[in-house]
């Protein structure tokens, strides 16, 4: 199969499983949020106005990739947002090919359609499903990886890249500090090779000094690098995917895992190659993704695009070895025409249907509380609202400006770190739990079934349950109670086309 049939076939491939499955992320709602104020008002909000907690500046360092999924999704809809997250996707693993490309394999094509389905496979897995402004950092990570593997083939004026890509990395994504540390890999790796790597030092001094510039100044800095060290083990994407919580969780990722730690090891067993021989810049990339995706699913895509690159070559080297050399066969010829006629065939099959299907993004109850949210928008049921952390910008969203939120997952760009560790005593019963509501004035709390607090303020004489379905209840203060509500619609059909209605993006608006 042609090099044109690949490339077609792999962006179909990418977008048509985009389009499956389409459930919004919980921070989808705040992306929305913040890029549609700055694209209304041409400017950032930089202070939060949808909580009553405190809050300090909101260091917003998504809001160019939020820029750009309010734009998407005011033009084209929620298809657009589908298809931008197809697109993104597929053009991360063309990044990837063009770079095995680069590096020229020896045991086969640099197009194998089945090892570029089988990382795709892996990376759909963990992306989640609708876009997500992490995406870009995977993007931007890979175009990283082309330009310094390029470099080190002699191409030093592509290096200029860097600090230009670094600038829109920096302004899209936090992740970009993934960028600054692959460049001082590069550095340590290609020292270790006993390289020059001045070339390496000024494109991580000239991508250092980018990252000043943004909406925040020197600020902004400072905060990237305090995020990167704060803890986040109570966050789940921030967690191990080797944590007792997901034993059965990632399977593909952990096979993926597997396999390319014993293509490395093999290669190296079977070739007798000796430290001197070894490519410590490859190595060192490798051991450090690795070691980032065992340690937080955050990072999971960063091992399995690395590998997809740079064990290319040791794959089908193995592979082939396995094999009885018969290049010059007709028959050979005739069979691997066939098998790659069939695999393209069957990749089309399964692609091609939900990629010519209606697209929509759809929630459901046990994503978002859509019954309880409208139960207080119908009943205009204003004030300060408690809910959980997941769920605040959902609520935001769909209840701003009569209800305000106590937090949502901004985390550590809005509020401060103690704010989440209150929040988790008061839905674990732990601690003194009642502060966060005893300290901040709160008029109507949504509370999940599944946390031990609902059945406690069940017990509670200050609060009474006004709703309630499987998933969650709405509390109010007893003594606020009215005599009758009315009761939200319970067509799926009613929330999925009024999923994006909100009166929180309003153009020219005033904010205090």
């Amino acid at each position: 199969m042609n090099k044109f049939i690949f490339i077609l076939t792999l962006f179909i491939l990418c977008i048509g499983f985009s389009c499956i499955n389409c459930y919004p992320d919980n921070d989808l709602w705040a992306r929305i949020i913040a890029g549609g104020f700055a694209v209304e008002n041409l400017s950032l909000l930089k202070h939060d106005i949808f909580s009553y907690t405190p809050t300090h500046i909101w260091y917003d360092h998504e809001w160019g990739a939020s820029v750009i999924f309010y734009i998407v999704l005011k033009y084209f809809g929620a298809s657009g947002l589908i298809f931008l997250k197809g697109i993104l996707t597929a053009i991360i693993l063309f990044i990837c090919y063009k770079t095995v490309e680069l590096r020229k394999p020896n045991s086969t094509v640099s197009y194998n359609i089945v090892y570029f389905a089988l990382m795709f496979f892996v990376l759909h897995n963990v992306l989640g499903p609708v876009i997500r402004c992490h995406l870009f950092t995977n993007l931007f990570f890979t175009l990283f990886l082309y330009i310094l593997e390029r470099s080190r083939q002699g191409g030093v004026k592509i290096l200029i890249l860097l600090p230009v890509i670094m600038l829109l990395w920096s302004n899209m994504h936090g992740g970009c500090l993934s960028g600054i540390g692959l460049i001082a890999l590069y550095c340590l790796g290609e020292f270790l090779n006993k390289q020059s790597i001045k070339k390496y030092i000024i494109a991580l001094c000239a991508c250092l000094a980018v990252l000043f510039i943004n909406p925040y100044g020197i600020d902004y800095v400072k905060f990237l690098f305090q995020a990167g060290l704060m803890d986040r083990s109570y966050i789940t994407e921030w967690n191990s995917p080797f944590h007792q919580h997901y034993l059965k969780g990632f399977i593909g990722y952990k096979i993926y895992l597997l396999l390319m730690i014993l293509t490395q090891l093999l290669y190296i067993l079977k070739n007798k190659i000796n430290y001197s021989k070894l490519d410590k810049t490859k190595i060192i990339i490798m051991i450090a993704t690795a070691y980032l995706s065992i340690t937080h699913i955050r990072h999971i895509p960063f091992f399995i695009l690395t590998a997809g690159i740079f064990l290319y070559d040791e794959f089908y080297s193995l592979l082939n070895s396995l094999y009885v050399k018969t290049a010059n066969s007709e028959n050979t010829k005739n069979l691997t025409l066939i098998k790659n006629i069939i695999i393209y065939f069957f990749l089309l099959i399964i692609s091609v249907p939900p990629l010519i299907s209606k697209k929509e993004i759809r929630i459901t109850e046990s994503a978002f509380p859509r019954f309880a949210v409208e139960f207080i928008k119908i009943n205009n049921i204003k004030g300060n609202l408690f809910i959980n952390f997941d769920w605040g910008s959902y609520a935001a969203y769909k209840l701003y400006p009569n209800n305000l939120i106590v937090m949502d997952g901004r985390y550590e760009e809005v509020y401060n770190p103690s704010l989440l560790m209150e929040l988790k005593d008061f839905h674990l019963l732990k601690n003194d739990w009642y502060k966060i509501i005893r300290d901040y004035k709160t008029d109507v709390m949504i509370l999940e079934k599944k946390y031990p607090v609902y059945n406690k303020i069940l017990e509670h004489k200050d609060w009474k349950l006004i709703f309630e379905n499987n998933i969650s209840g709405v509390f109010v203060p007893a003594n606020s109670v009215k005599s009758e509500y009315i009761l939200p619609p319970i067509e799926d059909e009613y929330y999925n086309k009024t999923l994006f209605n909100t009166d929180i993006i309003l153009k020219k608006r005033n904010f205090k």
